[in-house]
């Protein structure tokens, strides 16, 4: 089996057990490197920009919840939303997890919340259709951060959620 079927089947087995397992081991940490160039299912080449960023994605199965810090740099303008989105890297999902940013933030700036499985954006015709199914995407390496901003609406900056190993 491959590294991302043993990580899947890892994943699958933790969420079919969550009830009896300790929650130190329901915890996953997954990064993501935020550049223009992620952004390339806008444009053939993403977005022309200076700016970048890291974000920081704490998946807690037994809380349930998404905990988030994202760090950005060189924002030209006000920053309007940031989100997981579903999808492989490369390609363009739904929104699934919303983020509270803070409002019209530019240059260098950083935000952190969490967000309780309740909350999360159900995609149905995506294959999300439950909450567990969102954990599943997010740790399966089928998700993305993505943060817009009024210059670039669509997106500013984005990149895949990796699992740390």
């Amino acid at each position: 089996m491959t590294s991302r079927w043993m990580t899947a089947l890892a994943i699958a087995s933790a969420l079919i057990g969550s009830a009896a397992t300790p929650v130190a081991a329901q915890t996953f940490t997954l990064t993501a490197t935020l550049t223009g160039a992620g952004e390339a299912t806008q444009t053939a080449n993403g977005i022309n920009t200076g700016a970048f960023g890291n974000a920081i994605v704490v998946v807690d199965l037994g809380a349930r919840t998404v905990t988030y810090t994202v760090n950005v740099f060189n924002l030209p303008s006000g920053v309007t939303a940031s989100h997981i989105h579903v999808g492989a890297d490369g390609t363009a999902g739904p929104v699934v997890v919303n983020f509270t940013v803070p409002s019209t933030a530019s240059n260098d700036f950083s935000f952190s919340g969490s967000v309780q499985d309740s909350a999360f954006v159900l995609r149905p015709d995506q294959g999300v259709r439950s909450a567990d199914d969102m954990f599943q995407a997010i740790l399966g390496n089928n998700s993305y951060v993505n943060v817009h901003s009024a210059v670039n609406p669509g997106g500013e900056i984005r990149g895949q959620l990796i699992l740390k190993q």
